[in-house]
């Protein structure tokens, strides 16, 4: 199954680096990389989904 990584897959991913942190299952060091990387992901799912409502807004405008 390919499904596409989504804004809330980032929320729960993030909250359990927080709870793996908290409970020191891993260091401060490996659980700022890792919500690095996860931040880094859910601004491309952002900057995609902002590209997408755009291009449709303009192809209203422009067919309507």
């Amino acid at each position: 199954m390919n499904k596409e990584i989504e804004a809330k897959d980032i929320k729960r991913l993030l909250l359990r680096v927080y709870k793996r942190y908290s409970s020191g299952v891993i260091t401060e060091a490996k659980a700022y990389k890792e919500a690095y990387l996860l931040n880094s992901v859910l601004k491309a799912i952002e900057a995609a989904d902002f590209e997408e409502r755009l291009k449709n807004i303009e192809r209203i405008l422009k067919d309507g």
